[in-house]
């Protein structure tokens, strides 16, 4: 998991870890909101790393249409199993995935930047009690990576008491030769302008990692939540010059977050 996907996984985890104090919400809205800071890498594949805030939104509405950070869902399919908290989710989804600036570090100087853009996809998803697993695939839309990503999650959390409780999730992302060419190839222009040498990474998986939240409810509705993360990049996506010898293929990232349910 990169440090992109990472963050993303740092707002599921304050989204999942509302007030065990709260009561189920008496209105068809389930709202979250929060605000943080995070340390990451500056690039993905980076060994530089950066200070952030960061927006958190959480929304749903009657478990049919959400708003989980960047990505807005529906649960189309929903099925729930003989046993409570046996539940499996299947639907679309539409997520922003942000690009790169060739200035956020020396080692892109020459490479030009990557847009942010659009993806389409859709998701598998399943629980069973504090077991969780699901799929992801996205499609970009808007002409930045023009790639396509499937990113296999599982997770873990458990309570131990009304206050605190700790979720721990592992995850790796497969990635096509359009992503891995926009965010870790060089081609022939790109290598004259920069100095490296021409570079074309195949499609395959391009990161595993593991992360760990520990949430706090300090009233009914306010809860406070720290993280860390490792990734690793793997494969074609590790031996990219941007990465080998310029950055590094392991990153970490830590964060804290306030969160309020409404």
């Amino acid at each position: 998991m990169t440090a992109q996907i990472l963050m993303i996984s740092a707002l599921a985890i304050l989204g999942s870890s509302c007030s065990v104090l709260a009561e189920e919400p008496a209105s068809d809205w389930d709202i979250q909101i929060g605000a943080g800071a995070m340390v990451k890498p500056d690039y993905e594949g980076s060994d530089d790393y950066e200070a952030s805030p960061l927006p958190l939104v959480n929304i749903s509405y009657k478990d049919l249409v959400f708003l989980d950070g960047p990505s807005l869902g529906a649960n189309l399919f929903v099925w729930n199993g003989t046993r409570p908290g046996d539940q499996l989710k299947i639907g679309p989804l539409v997520r922003y995935q942000m690009g790169r600036d060739d200035d956020d570090n020396d080692a892109l100087n020459g490479l030009g930047s990557v847009d942010g853009s659009a993806e389409i996809g859709g998701f598998i998803s399943y629980d069973n009690g504090p077991f969780s697993a699901g799929l992801k695939a996205f499609q970009d839309v808007g002409d930045g990576h023009e790639g396509m990503t499937v990113e296999l999650e599982g997770g873990y959390r458990h309570r131990f008491d009304e206050t605190w409780s700790v979720q721990a999730g592992i995850a790796t992302t497969w990635a096509d030769e359009d992503y891995t060419q926009s965010f870790f190839g060089i081609d022939a222009g790109q290598s004259l302008r920069s100095g490296y040498r021409e570079y074309s990474p195949d499609a395959g998986f391009k990161d595993v990692s593991l992360s760990i939240g520990v949430n706090y409810a300090l009233t009914e509705n306010w809860n406070v939540t720290g993280m860390v993360g490792y990734s690793r990049l793997l494969g074609d996506v590790a031996d990219s010059p941007i990465v080998d010898g310029q950055g590094s293929a392991d990153a970490f990232m830590t964060g804290i977050f306030v969160g309020y349910r409404f």
